[in-house]
Protein backbone atom coordinates (compact mmCIF):
# COMPACT_ATOMS: atom_id res chain seq x y z
CA UNK A 1 0.00 0.00 0.00
CA UNK A 2 1.33 3.54 -1.00
CA UNK A 3 1.62 6.43 1.46
CA UNK A 4 -1.05 8.53 -0.98
CA UNK A 5 -3.37 5.60 -0.26
CA UNK A 6 -2.80 5.62 3.57
CA UNK A 7 -3.56 9.64 3.13
CA UNK A 8 -6.35 9.15 0.87
CA UNK A 9 -8.10 6.81 3.19
CA UNK A 10 -7.48 8.89 6.36
CA UNK A 11 -9.47 11.50 4.28
CA UNK A 12 -6.20 13.83 3.96
CA UNK A 13 -5.93 13.96 -0.04
CA UNK A 14 -8.78 12.82 -2.30
CA UNK A 15 -8.91 9.27 -3.65
CA UNK A 16 -8.31 8.49 -7.38
CA UNK A 17 -11.81 6.26 -7.56
CA UNK A 18 -14.65 6.32 -5.44
CA UNK A 19 -17.01 3.71 -7.20
CA UNK A 20 -20.36 4.51 -4.91
CA UNK A 21 -23.69 1.66 -4.21
CA UNK A 22 -22.29 -1.44 -4.73
CA UNK A 23 -22.88 -5.32 -3.34
CA UNK A 24 -19.41 -6.50 -2.38
CA UNK A 25 -18.84 -10.09 -2.81
CA UNK A 26 -15.65 -10.77 -0.30
CA UNK A 27 -13.83 -13.73 -1.32
CA UNK A 28 -12.27 -13.87 2.02
CA UNK A 29 -15.14 -14.32 4.75
CA UNK A 30 -17.42 -14.97 1.74
CA UNK A 31 -19.97 -12.74 2.79
CA UNK A 32 -22.29 -10.30 0.53
CA UNK A 33 -22.89 -6.24 1.55
CA UNK A 34 -23.39 -2.93 0.80
CA UNK A 35 -20.46 -0.42 0.40
CA UNK A 36 -18.34 1.62 -2.01
CA UNK A 37 -14.99 1.56 -3.16
CA UNK A 38 -12.13 3.12 -3.04
CA UNK A 39 -9.01 3.41 -5.19
CA UNK A 40 -5.52 4.82 -5.31
CA UNK A 41 -2.79 4.33 -7.57
CA UNK A 42 -4.34 1.37 -8.91
CA UNK A 43 -4.76 -0.34 -5.51
CA UNK A 44 -8.05 -0.65 -3.43
CA UNK A 45 -8.24 1.25 -0.45
CA UNK A 46 -10.58 1.65 1.38
CA UNK A 47 -14.13 -0.75 1.24
CA UNK A 48 -17.25 0.32 3.04
CA UNK A 49 -19.21 3.25 3.29
CA UNK A 50 -17.50 6.17 2.28
CA UNK A 51 -16.99 8.76 5.31
CA UNK A 52 -18.04 12.30 5.66
CA UNK A 53 -13.84 13.08 5.51
CA UNK A 54 -13.81 11.28 2.16
CA UNK A 55 -13.95 12.43 -1.81
CA UNK A 56 -12.59 11.53 -4.86
CA UNK A 57 -11.33 12.81 -8.29
CA UNK A 58 -13.68 10.31 -10.43
CA UNK A 59 -17.21 9.17 -8.98
CA UNK A 60 -18.83 5.89 -10.39
CA UNK A 61 -22.59 5.16 -9.22
CA UNK A 62 -22.75 1.01 -9.68
CA UNK A 63 -26.55 0.89 -8.49
CA UNK A 64 -26.49 -1.64 -6.59
CA UNK A 65 -24.49 -3.99 -9.07
CA UNK A 66 -22.49 -6.74 -7.23
CA UNK A 67 -18.68 -5.96 -7.26
CA UNK A 68 -16.06 -9.31 -8.12
CA UNK A 69 -12.34 -9.46 -8.54
CA UNK A 70 -11.19 -9.29 -11.70
CA UNK A 71 -11.56 -13.05 -12.77
CA UNK A 72 -8.03 -14.42 -12.88
CA UNK A 73 -7.03 -17.46 -15.62
CA UNK A 74 -4.35 -19.85 -13.80
CA UNK A 75 -3.84 -22.07 -16.76
CA UNK A 76 -4.46 -20.99 -20.08
CA UNK A 77 -2.83 -21.03 -23.67
CA UNK A 78 -2.90 -17.62 -25.46
CA UNK A 79 -2.57 -19.72 -28.85
CA UNK A 80 -5.54 -21.26 -28.86
CA UNK A 81 -7.30 -17.92 -29.72
CA UNK A 82 -5.38 -17.93 -33.20
CA UNK A 83 -5.20 -13.99 -31.74
CA UNK A 84 -1.47 -12.21 -30.73
CA UNK A 85 -1.56 -10.69 -26.80
CA UNK A 86 -3.15 -7.62 -27.45
CA UNK A 87 -6.01 -9.47 -29.37
CA UNK A 88 -6.65 -11.54 -27.20
CA UNK A 89 -6.85 -8.97 -24.28
CA UNK A 90 -9.00 -7.30 -26.36
CA UNK A 91 -11.05 -9.94 -26.79
CA UNK A 92 -11.35 -11.45 -22.86
CA UNK A 93 -11.20 -8.21 -20.81
CA UNK A 94 -14.86 -6.88 -21.37
CA UNK A 95 -15.94 -9.97 -20.08
CA UNK A 96 -14.29 -9.43 -16.87
CA UNK A 97 -11.06 -11.72 -17.04
CA UNK A 98 -7.75 -9.49 -16.00
CA UNK A 99 -5.03 -11.66 -15.39
CA UNK A 100 -4.28 -15.06 -16.82
CA UNK A 101 -0.91 -17.67 -16.45
CA UNK A 102 -0.67 -18.68 -20.18
CA UNK A 103 1.42 -21.44 -20.85
CA UNK A 104 2.88 -21.16 -24.92
CA UNK A 105 3.91 -24.77 -25.03
CA UNK A 106 2.52 -24.29 -28.20
CA UNK A 107 4.37 -21.25 -30.16
CA UNK A 108 7.68 -23.25 -28.28
CA UNK A 109 6.95 -26.45 -30.13
CA UNK A 110 7.51 -24.33 -33.04
CA UNK A 111 9.91 -21.64 -32.82
CA UNK A 112 11.47 -23.20 -29.21
CA UNK A 113 12.61 -20.94 -26.57
CA UNK A 114 12.89 -17.71 -29.35
CA UNK A 115 8.88 -18.47 -29.57
CA UNK A 116 8.54 -17.93 -25.86
CA UNK A 117 10.46 -14.88 -25.79
CA UNK A 118 8.04 -13.21 -28.33
CA UNK A 119 5.26 -14.12 -26.74
CA UNK A 120 6.18 -12.60 -23.43
CA UNK A 121 7.66 -9.83 -24.94
CA UNK A 122 4.32 -9.11 -26.93
CA UNK A 123 2.40 -9.58 -23.41
CA UNK A 124 3.57 -6.72 -21.48
CA UNK A 125 2.02 -3.46 -20.97
CA UNK A 126 -1.51 -4.38 -21.73
CA UNK A 127 -4.47 -4.29 -19.42
CA UNK A 128 -4.82 -7.57 -19.06
CA UNK A 129 -1.84 -9.11 -16.75
CA UNK A 130 -0.42 -11.93 -18.66
CA UNK A 131 1.87 -14.32 -16.83
CA UNK A 132 4.15 -16.47 -18.58
CA UNK A 133 4.45 -20.40 -17.56
CA UNK A 134 8.05 -22.01 -18.93
CA UNK A 135 7.08 -24.36 -21.16
CA UNK A 136 8.61 -27.76 -20.05
CA UNK A 137 7.32 -30.76 -22.54
CA UNK A 138 8.64 -29.49 -25.91
CA UNK A 139 7.96 -32.15 -27.48
CA UNK A 140 4.87 -33.66 -25.39
CA UNK A 141 5.88 -36.73 -26.25
CA UNK A 142 9.95 -36.99 -26.65
CA UNK A 143 10.34 -39.81 -28.80
CA UNK A 144 7.18 -40.05 -29.94
CA UNK A 145 6.72 -36.70 -32.23
CA UNK A 146 8.90 -34.33 -34.50
CA UNK A 147 8.42 -31.13 -33.22
CA UNK A 148 10.21 -27.37 -34.49
CA UNK A 149 12.25 -27.65 -31.07
CA UNK A 150 13.48 -28.80 -27.65
CA UNK A 151 13.62 -27.58 -24.61
CA UNK A 152 15.82 -28.47 -21.97
CA UNK A 153 16.87 -27.93 -17.91
CA UNK A 154 19.29 -25.07 -19.70
CA UNK A 155 16.43 -23.11 -21.88
CA UNK A 156 13.86 -23.92 -18.69
CA UNK A 157 16.50 -21.80 -16.12
CA UNK A 158 16.98 -19.37 -18.94
CA UNK A 159 13.25 -18.53 -19.67
CA UNK A 160 12.88 -18.83 -15.65
CA UNK A 161 14.75 -15.27 -16.17
CA UNK A 162 12.44 -13.79 -17.98
CA UNK A 163 10.28 -10.86 -16.74
CA UNK A 164 6.33 -12.11 -15.89
CA UNK A 165 7.24 -15.65 -15.67
CA UNK A 166 5.94 -17.21 -12.97
CA UNK A 167 6.89 -21.23 -13.03
CA UNK A 168 6.89 -24.35 -14.97
CA UNK A 169 4.48 -24.95 -17.34
CA UNK A 170 2.68 -28.19 -17.25
CA UNK A 171 4.53 -31.17 -17.00
CA UNK A 172 2.85 -33.44 -19.71
CA UNK A 173 5.42 -36.34 -19.84
CA UNK A 174 3.37 -37.96 -16.55
CA UNK A 175 4.98 -41.05 -17.45
CA UNK A 176 8.59 -39.71 -18.46
CA UNK A 177 8.63 -38.79 -14.50
CA UNK A 178 7.55 -41.25 -12.86
CA UNK A 179 10.03 -43.29 -14.46
CA UNK A 180 13.11 -41.21 -13.99
CA UNK A 181 13.65 -40.17 -17.16
CA UNK A 182 17.29 -38.05 -17.11
CA UNK A 183 15.56 -35.25 -19.12
CA UNK A 184 12.64 -34.85 -17.57
CA UNK A 185 14.12 -34.60 -13.61
CA UNK A 186 16.53 -31.92 -14.82
CA UNK A 187 14.33 -29.87 -16.10
CA UNK A 188 12.05 -30.45 -12.86
CA UNK A 189 14.78 -29.63 -10.78
CA UNK A 190 16.30 -26.35 -12.28
CA UNK A 191 12.35 -25.41 -11.86
CA UNK A 192 12.85 -26.29 -8.26
CA UNK A 193 16.29 -24.46 -7.97
CA UNK A 194 14.36 -21.40 -8.91
CA UNK A 195 12.18 -21.78 -6.46
CA UNK A 196 8.85 -21.58 -8.75
CA UNK A 197 5.42 -23.35 -8.78
CA UNK A 198 5.61 -26.47 -11.10
CA UNK A 199 1.89 -27.43 -13.13
CA UNK A 200 1.57 -30.40 -14.20
CA UNK A 201 -0.64 -32.98 -16.68
CA UNK A 202 -1.12 -36.16 -15.13
CA UNK A 203 -4.98 -37.57 -17.16
CA UNK A 204 -4.51 -40.97 -16.25
CA UNK A 205 -2.11 -42.11 -13.05
CA UNK A 206 -3.60 -42.83 -10.25
CA UNK A 207 -2.54 -44.52 -6.56
CA UNK A 208 0.86 -44.80 -5.78
CA UNK A 209 2.50 -43.48 -9.60
CA UNK A 210 0.18 -40.07 -9.00
CA UNK A 211 2.20 -39.90 -6.02
CA UNK A 212 5.60 -39.93 -7.08
CA UNK A 213 4.34 -37.74 -9.45
CA UNK A 214 3.47 -35.11 -6.68
CA UNK A 215 6.74 -36.00 -5.22
CA UNK A 216 8.53 -34.81 -7.74
CA UNK A 217 7.33 -31.02 -6.99
CA UNK A 218 4.43 -31.09 -9.05
CA UNK A 219 1.65 -29.17 -7.55
CA UNK A 220 -1.17 -29.29 -9.85
CA UNK A 221 -3.39 -30.67 -12.92
CA UNK A 222 -5.96 -29.86 -15.05
CA UNK A 223 -6.84 -33.08 -16.89
CA UNK A 224 -9.62 -35.33 -16.75
CA UNK A 225 -11.68 -34.67 -13.36
CA UNK A 226 -14.14 -36.40 -11.24
CA UNK A 227 -15.24 -36.38 -7.94
CA UNK A 228 -13.48 -39.25 -6.89
CA UNK A 229 -9.79 -37.53 -9.28
CA UNK A 230 -10.62 -34.79 -7.47
CA UNK A 231 -10.81 -35.65 -4.11
CA UNK A 232 -7.37 -38.11 -4.48
CA UNK A 233 -5.76 -34.69 -5.87
CA UNK A 234 -6.48 -32.84 -3.10
CA UNK A 235 -6.18 -35.14 0.13
CA UNK A 236 -2.20 -35.41 -1.81
CA UNK A 237 -1.85 -31.83 -1.82
CA UNK A 238 -2.44 -31.08 -5.23
CA UNK A 239 -4.09 -28.24 -6.82
CA UNK A 240 -6.86 -28.94 -8.95
CA UNK A 241 -8.03 -27.01 -12.15
CA UNK A 242 -11.03 -27.61 -13.60
CA UNK A 243 -11.72 -27.29 -17.27
CA UNK A 244 -15.41 -26.76 -18.51
CA UNK A 245 -15.57 -29.95 -20.44
CA UNK A 246 -15.37 -32.18 -16.99
CA UNK A 247 -18.38 -29.87 -15.96
CA UNK A 248 -21.18 -32.21 -14.20
CA UNK A 249 -23.94 -31.36 -11.87
CA UNK A 250 -22.28 -34.43 -9.22
CA UNK A 251 -18.86 -32.87 -9.52
CA UNK A 252 -20.39 -28.92 -8.76
CA UNK A 253 -22.29 -30.88 -5.88
CA UNK A 254 -18.88 -32.73 -4.57
CA UNK A 255 -17.05 -28.86 -4.84
CA UNK A 256 -19.98 -27.66 -2.87
CA UNK A 257 -19.32 -29.85 -0.01
CA UNK A 258 -15.19 -30.34 0.10
CA UNK A 259 -13.83 -29.29 2.92
CA UNK A 260 -10.43 -27.72 1.43
CA UNK A 261 -11.60 -25.05 -0.42
CA UNK A 262 -8.65 -23.12 -1.17
CA UNK A 263 -6.70 -24.93 -3.89
CA UNK A 264 -9.44 -25.48 -6.12
CA UNK A 265 -10.01 -23.15 -9.39
CA UNK A 266 -11.73 -22.83 -13.00
CA UNK A 267 -9.50 -22.94 -15.82
CA UNK A 268 -10.10 -22.38 -19.57
CA UNK A 269 -6.94 -24.34 -20.52
CA UNK A 270 -7.64 -24.12 -24.66
CA UNK A 271 -10.46 -21.72 -25.64
CA UNK A 272 -11.59 -22.70 -29.10
CA UNK A 273 -11.87 -19.11 -30.94
CA UNK A 274 -15.36 -20.30 -31.80
CA UNK A 275 -16.37 -20.88 -28.35
CA UNK A 276 -14.51 -17.48 -27.32
CA UNK A 277 -16.41 -15.65 -29.47
CA UNK A 278 -19.80 -17.32 -28.88
CA UNK A 279 -19.88 -18.19 -25.21
CA UNK A 280 -17.10 -15.80 -23.65
CA UNK A 281 -13.69 -16.44 -21.09
CA UNK A 282 -13.78 -17.11 -17.73
CA UNK A 283 -17.41 -15.73 -17.22
CA UNK A 284 -18.66 -18.51 -19.31
CA UNK A 285 -16.78 -21.27 -16.69
CA UNK A 286 -18.81 -19.26 -14.25
CA UNK A 287 -21.81 -19.41 -15.93
CA UNK A 288 -21.91 -22.76 -16.22
CA UNK A 289 -20.62 -23.69 -13.30
CA UNK A 290 -23.38 -21.99 -11.33
CA UNK A 291 -26.10 -23.53 -13.65
CA UNK A 292 -25.04 -26.93 -12.66
CA UNK A 293 -25.47 -25.42 -9.07
CA UNK A 294 -22.40 -24.50 -7.83
CA UNK A 295 -22.65 -22.21 -4.96
CA UNK A 296 -21.80 -18.41 -6.70
CA UNK A 297 -19.58 -17.29 -3.99
CA UNK A 298 -17.81 -20.53 -4.28
CA UNK A 299 -17.17 -20.19 -8.15
CA UNK A 300 -16.27 -16.73 -7.78
CA UNK A 301 -13.32 -17.52 -5.50
CA UNK A 302 -12.07 -20.34 -7.98
CA UNK A 303 -11.30 -17.63 -10.16
CA UNK A 304 -10.09 -14.87 -8.19
CA UNK A 305 -8.21 -15.66 -4.46
CA UNK A 306 -7.54 -19.38 -5.14
CA UNK A 307 -6.06 -18.38 -8.22
CA UNK A 308 -4.21 -15.70 -6.90
CA UNK A 309 -2.72 -17.83 -4.59
CA UNK A 310 -1.83 -20.72 -6.72
CA UNK A 311 -0.03 -18.12 -8.80
CA UNK A 312 2.01 -16.72 -6.02
CA UNK A 313 0.01 -13.33 -6.83
CA UNK A 314 -0.41 -12.41 -2.72
CA UNK A 315 -1.50 -9.28 -3.63
CA UNK A 316 -4.31 -9.56 -5.89
CA UNK A 317 -7.53 -11.70 -6.40
CA UNK A 318 -9.40 -9.97 -3.80
CA UNK A 319 -11.59 -6.59 -3.14
CA UNK A 320 -9.25 -5.61 -0.03
CA UNK A 321 -7.30 -3.02 0.90
CA UNK A 322 -3.63 -2.72 -0.55
CA UNK A 323 -4.83 -5.36 -3.59
CA UNK A 324 -4.53 -4.80 -7.03
CA UNK A 325 -7.60 -2.94 -7.95
CA UNK A 326 -9.15 -5.20 -10.63
CA UNK A 327 -12.49 -5.32 -10.38
CA UNK A 328 -15.68 -6.66 -12.51
CA UNK A 329 -18.92 -5.63 -11.76
CA UNK A 330 -21.78 -7.39 -12.82
CA UNK A 331 -25.29 -7.47 -13.11
CA UNK A 332 -26.44 -10.76 -11.22
CA UNK A 333 -24.31 -14.01 -10.00
CA UNK A 334 -25.90 -16.04 -12.54
CA UNK A 335 -25.42 -14.66 -15.44
CA UNK A 336 -22.09 -12.54 -14.90
CA UNK A 337 -22.46 -9.74 -17.53
CA UNK A 338 -19.52 -7.07 -17.11
CA UNK A 339 -20.76 -3.96 -16.51
CA UNK A 340 -17.33 -1.90 -15.71
CA UNK A 341 -14.12 -3.96 -15.88
CA UNK A 342 -11.19 -1.52 -13.75
CA UNK A 343 -7.97 -2.91 -14.79
CA UNK A 344 -4.94 -1.68 -11.91
CA UNK A 345 -7.66 1.32 -10.92
CA UNK A 346 -8.16 2.08 -14.28
CA UNK A 347 -11.70 2.05 -16.40
CA UNK A 348 -10.67 -0.32 -19.30
CA UNK A 349 -13.82 -1.33 -20.20
CA UNK A 350 -17.53 -1.04 -20.35
CA UNK A 351 -20.80 -2.80 -21.80
CA UNK A 352 -18.80 -5.90 -22.81
CA UNK A 353 -16.51 -2.99 -25.28
CA UNK A 354 -13.14 -1.94 -24.52
CA UNK A 355 -12.54 1.84 -23.64
CA UNK A 356 -8.74 2.02 -23.43
CA UNK A 357 -6.34 1.71 -26.77
CA UNK A 358 -4.37 -1.76 -26.65
CA UNK A 359 -0.61 -1.22 -28.83
CA UNK A 360 -0.03 -4.46 -30.67
CA UNK A 361 3.75 -5.31 -30.87
CA UNK A 362 3.90 -7.00 -34.48
CA UNK A 363 5.59 -10.15 -34.18
CA UNK A 364 9.21 -10.05 -36.04
CA UNK A 365 10.18 -11.53 -39.96
CA UNK A 366 11.70 -14.95 -38.26
CA UNK A 367 8.54 -16.01 -36.75
CA UNK A 368 6.50 -15.79 -39.97
CA UNK A 369 7.54 -18.48 -43.07
CA UNK A 370 7.53 -21.47 -40.65
CA UNK A 371 5.75 -23.86 -43.52
CA UNK A 372 8.80 -25.74 -44.48
CA UNK A 373 7.12 -28.25 -46.75
CA UNK A 374 6.66 -27.78 -50.53
CA UNK A 375 3.01 -28.78 -52.20
CA UNK A 376 2.31 -32.32 -51.74
CA UNK A 377 0.39 -34.68 -54.40
CA UNK A 378 -1.77 -37.39 -54.55
CA UNK A 379 0.81 -40.13 -53.93
CA UNK A 380 1.00 -38.78 -50.92
CA UNK A 381 -2.10 -39.89 -49.04
CA UNK A 382 -1.85 -44.01 -50.51
CA UNK A 383 -1.06 -46.24 -47.99
CA UNK A 384 0.35 -49.21 -49.18
CA UNK A 385 -0.55 -52.67 -48.10
CA UNK A 386 0.01 -56.46 -48.98
CA UNK A 387 -2.41 -59.10 -49.71
CA UNK A 388 -6.06 -58.66 -50.22
CA UNK A 389 -7.45 -58.32 -46.79
CA UNK A 390 -6.21 -56.35 -44.48
CA UNK A 391 -6.74 -55.90 -40.43
CA UNK A 392 -6.08 -52.19 -39.39
CA UNK A 393 -6.07 -50.65 -36.21
CA UNK A 394 -7.89 -47.53 -35.74
CA UNK A 395 -9.22 -44.88 -33.53
CA UNK A 396 -12.49 -44.19 -32.56
CA UNK A 397 -13.32 -41.07 -31.44
CA UNK A 398 -16.71 -40.57 -29.65
CA UNK A 399 -18.20 -37.58 -31.46
CA UNK A 400 -17.87 -35.23 -28.11
CA UNK A 401 -14.23 -35.48 -26.62
CA UNK A 402 -11.01 -35.78 -27.69
CA UNK A 403 -10.68 -39.46 -25.72
CA UNK A 404 -10.30 -42.15 -28.10
CA UNK A 405 -9.92 -45.93 -28.19
CA UNK A 406 -8.53 -48.30 -30.16
CA UNK A 407 -10.30 -50.88 -32.38
CA UNK A 408 -9.64 -52.78 -35.33
CA UNK A 409 -11.73 -53.62 -38.89
CA UNK A 410 -10.86 -55.65 -41.93
CA UNK A 411 -10.28 -53.57 -45.11
CA UNK A 412 -9.71 -54.07 -48.76
CA UNK A 413 -6.32 -54.42 -50.29
CA UNK A 414 -6.55 -53.24 -53.89
CA UNK A 415 -3.17 -52.96 -56.20
CA UNK A 416 -1.54 -52.77 -53.36
CA UNK A 417 -3.38 -49.68 -51.86
CA UNK A 418 -5.32 -49.90 -48.82
CA UNK A 419 -8.36 -49.09 -48.97
CA UNK A 420 -10.87 -46.31 -45.80
CA UNK A 421 -14.08 -47.45 -46.81
CA UNK A 422 -16.12 -45.30 -44.43
CA UNK A 423 -13.03 -44.43 -42.39
CA UNK A 424 -11.79 -40.52 -42.31
CA UNK A 425 -8.17 -41.01 -43.26
CA UNK A 426 -5.72 -38.65 -40.90
CA UNK A 427 -2.19 -37.78 -42.72
CA UNK A 428 0.52 -36.24 -40.81
CA UNK A 429 3.46 -34.41 -42.19
CA UNK A 430 6.42 -33.07 -40.48
CA UNK A 431 6.48 -28.88 -41.20
CA UNK A 432 9.42 -28.26 -39.34
CA UNK A 433 12.26 -28.95 -41.06
CA UNK A 434 9.92 -30.69 -44.53
CA UNK A 435 12.25 -33.47 -44.14
CA UNK A 436 10.77 -35.83 -41.34
CA UNK A 437 8.26 -38.31 -41.64
CA UNK A 438 5.25 -38.80 -42.69
CA UNK A 439 1.75 -41.26 -41.53
CA UNK A 440 -1.46 -41.77 -41.63
CA UNK A 441 -3.95 -43.38 -39.43
CA UNK A 442 -7.69 -43.74 -40.15
CA UNK A 443 -10.91 -42.73 -38.10
CA UNK A 444 -14.12 -44.42 -36.91
CA UNK A 445 -17.60 -42.98 -36.27
CA UNK A 446 -17.21 -40.51 -38.93
CA UNK A 447 -18.60 -42.78 -41.93
CA UNK A 448 -20.94 -39.38 -43.31
CA UNK A 449 -17.99 -37.40 -43.61
CA UNK A 450 -16.69 -35.83 -47.18
CA UNK A 451 -14.06 -34.07 -48.93
CA UNK A 452 -11.34 -32.97 -46.34
CA UNK A 453 -9.71 -30.32 -43.54
CA UNK A 454 -6.17 -29.12 -43.40
CA UNK A 455 -4.58 -27.65 -39.80
CA UNK A 456 -1.14 -26.27 -39.10
CA UNK A 457 -2.67 -25.90 -35.58
CA UNK A 458 -2.44 -29.16 -34.24
CA UNK A 459 -1.49 -29.98 -30.60
CA UNK A 460 1.15 -30.39 -29.67
CA UNK A 461 3.96 -29.95 -32.34
CA UNK A 462 1.40 -28.49 -35.35
CA UNK A 463 3.03 -30.39 -37.95
CA UNK A 464 0.33 -30.52 -41.21
CA UNK A 465 -2.88 -32.62 -40.29
CA UNK A 466 -5.14 -33.22 -43.31
CA UNK A 467 -8.63 -35.31 -42.32
CA UNK A 468 -9.79 -36.19 -45.80
CA UNK A 469 -12.14 -38.82 -47.46
CA UNK A 470 -10.83 -38.24 -50.94
CA UNK A 471 -6.95 -37.81 -51.76
CA UNK A 472 -8.16 -35.06 -54.17
CA UNK A 473 -9.30 -32.49 -51.87
CA UNK A 474 -6.74 -33.85 -49.70
CA UNK A 475 -4.15 -32.68 -51.54
CA UNK A 476 -5.85 -29.40 -52.05
CA UNK A 477 -6.62 -28.57 -48.19
CA UNK A 478 -2.99 -29.15 -47.64
CA UNK A 479 -1.83 -27.17 -50.38
CA UNK A 480 -4.08 -24.28 -49.67
CA UNK A 481 -2.62 -24.50 -45.67
CA UNK A 482 1.15 -24.54 -47.21
CA UNK A 483 0.75 -21.51 -49.44
CA UNK A 484 -0.87 -19.20 -46.34
CA UNK A 485 2.24 -19.91 -44.06
CA UNK A 486 -0.04 -22.15 -41.89
CA UNK A 487 -4.03 -22.03 -41.23
CA UNK A 488 -7.23 -24.06 -41.84
CA UNK A 489 -8.78 -24.80 -44.78
CA UNK A 490 -12.14 -27.30 -46.27
CA UNK A 491 -12.71 -28.53 -48.94
CA UNK A 492 -15.23 -30.26 -50.88
CA UNK A 493 -15.19 -31.63 -54.59
CA UNK A 494 -12.21 -29.03 -55.23
CA UNK A 495 -13.65 -26.52 -53.98
CA UNK A 496 -12.06 -24.19 -51.16
CA UNK A 497 -15.13 -23.90 -48.91
CA UNK A 498 -13.49 -21.80 -46.29
CA UNK A 499 -9.79 -20.91 -44.91
CA UNK A 500 -7.91 -18.94 -42.39
CA UNK A 501 -4.82 -18.13 -42.38
CA UNK A 502 -2.04 -18.19 -39.59
CA UNK A 503 0.87 -16.87 -40.88
CA UNK A 504 2.76 -16.21 -37.46
CA UNK A 505 4.21 -19.88 -36.24
CA UNK A 506 1.10 -21.29 -38.53
CA UNK A 507 -0.09 -20.54 -35.27
CA UNK A 508 -1.71 -17.05 -35.00
CA UNK A 509 -3.10 -14.13 -36.98
CA UNK A 510 -2.81 -10.38 -36.82
CA UNK A 511 -6.48 -10.17 -36.69
CA UNK A 512 -9.54 -9.02 -33.98
CA UNK A 513 -12.15 -11.75 -32.61
CA UNK A 514 -14.26 -10.78 -34.86
CA UNK A 515 -12.34 -11.24 -37.58
CA UNK A 516 -10.98 -14.13 -36.59
CA UNK A 517 -14.26 -15.65 -35.51
CA UNK A 518 -15.91 -14.47 -38.32
CA UNK A 519 -13.60 -16.48 -40.49
CA UNK A 520 -13.86 -19.46 -39.04
CA UNK A 521 -17.03 -19.49 -38.53
CA UNK A 522 -17.16 -20.41 -42.30
CA UNK A 523 -14.91 -23.51 -41.86
CA UNK A 524 -16.87 -24.48 -38.78
CA UNK A 525 -20.16 -24.05 -40.43
CA UNK A 526 -18.71 -26.04 -43.58
CA UNK A 527 -17.48 -28.73 -41.25
CA UNK A 528 -20.65 -29.52 -39.89
CA UNK A 529 -22.71 -28.89 -42.54
CA UNK A 530 -21.14 -29.78 -45.82
CA UNK A 531 -18.85 -32.12 -44.88
CA UNK A 532 -20.55 -33.72 -42.03
CA UNK A 533 -17.87 -33.69 -39.62
CA UNK A 534 -19.52 -36.11 -36.67
CA UNK A 535 -17.77 -33.81 -33.25
CA UNK A 536 -19.21 -31.58 -31.33
CA UNK A 537 -16.73 -28.84 -32.10
CA UNK A 538 -14.74 -28.89 -35.28
CA UNK A 539 -11.55 -27.14 -33.54
CA UNK A 540 -11.42 -29.37 -30.57
CA UNK A 541 -11.69 -32.33 -33.02
CA UNK A 542 -9.36 -31.59 -35.56
CA UNK A 543 -6.14 -30.02 -33.33
CA UNK A 544 -6.43 -32.47 -30.65
CA UNK A 545 -6.31 -36.31 -32.77
CA UNK A 546 -2.75 -35.48 -33.42
CA UNK A 547 -1.76 -34.95 -28.97
CA UNK A 548 0.18 -37.44 -28.17
CA UNK A 549 -0.38 -37.18 -24.08
CA UNK A 550 -4.25 -37.44 -24.61
CA UNK A 551 -5.22 -41.06 -24.03
CA UNK A 552 -5.95 -43.41 -25.99
CA UNK A 553 -4.77 -43.58 -29.01
CA UNK A 554 -3.35 -41.17 -31.51
CA UNK A 555 -1.72 -40.35 -34.21
CA UNK A 556 1.78 -38.52 -34.53
CA UNK A 557 4.34 -37.82 -38.12
CA UNK A 558 5.54 -41.06 -36.62
CA UNK A 559 2.94 -43.26 -36.40
CA UNK A 560 0.07 -44.29 -34.69
CA UNK A 561 0.82 -44.15 -30.77
CA UNK A 562 -0.51 -46.24 -27.90
CA UNK A 563 -0.85 -43.09 -24.83
CA UNK A 564 -0.85 -45.07 -22.09
CA UNK A 565 1.76 -47.19 -22.46
CA UNK A 566 4.33 -45.02 -24.59
CA UNK A 567 4.57 -47.50 -27.58
CA UNK A 568 3.76 -47.36 -31.21
CA UNK A 569 1.42 -50.28 -32.81
CA UNK A 570 0.94 -51.02 -36.35
CA UNK A 571 -1.44 -49.26 -38.32
CA UNK A 572 -1.79 -52.76 -40.21
CA UNK A 573 -1.94 -55.22 -38.00
CA UNK A 574 -2.03 -58.35 -40.14
CA UNK A 575 -2.89 -59.08 -43.64
CA UNK A 576 -4.55 -61.91 -45.71
CA UNK A 577 -2.59 -62.90 -48.45
CA UNK A 578 -3.03 -64.48 -51.83
CA UNK A 579 -3.20 -67.86 -50.78
CA UNK A 580 -5.62 -66.97 -47.52
CA UNK A 581 -3.06 -66.95 -44.96
CA UNK A 582 -2.78 -64.74 -42.35
CA UNK A 583 0.57 -62.91 -41.73
CA UNK A 584 2.17 -60.22 -39.34
CA UNK A 585 2.64 -57.01 -40.64
CA UNK A 586 6.38 -55.92 -41.01
CA UNK A 587 8.38 -54.20 -38.52
CA UNK A 588 8.10 -50.93 -40.61
CA UNK A 589 4.57 -51.07 -40.52
CA UNK A 590 4.84 -51.31 -36.67
CA UNK A 591 6.80 -47.27 -37.09
CA UNK A 592 3.86 -45.94 -39.29
CA UNK A 593 5.79 -46.35 -42.09
CA UNK A 594 2.93 -46.70 -44.83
Amino acid sequence: MSIRTVQATMGCIPFDTLILNVQVVNVLTAKIYPADIAIVDGEFAYIGKALAIHSADTYFDAEGAFAVPGYIDSHMHIESSMMTPANFARAVVPLGTTTVAADPHEIANVLGERGVQLLADRSRDLPLHIHIMAPSTIPSAPGFETSGASIGPDEVTRMLSYPGVLGLGEVMDFNGVISGDPKMLAIIEAAKQQGVLLDGHVPTLRGNQLQAFIASGIDADHTYMDPSIVEEKLQNGMAVQIQERFFTSELMAYLNQAPVQDRIMLVTDDVPISRLAQQGHVDALLRHAVALDLDPIKAVRYVTINAANRLRLYHTGAIAPGYGADLVLIEDLSKFKALLVFSDGRLVAKDTSMVVPSEAKPFPSDAFHTMHLDPVSASAFKIKAQGRLALVNIIMQDGRTSRTTKSQVKLPVIDGLLQQENLMKMSIFERHSGRGPCSHGLIGNMEEFKGAIATSYAHDCHNLIVYSANDADAVLAANTVISTQGGVAAVLDGVVLGSIALPIAGLLCEDEIDKVAGTFAIIDRAAQEQLHLNHEETLTFITLMPLAVSPEIKLTDKGLLDVINKRFIPLIESYINKDGNEVACTKSLMQGEV
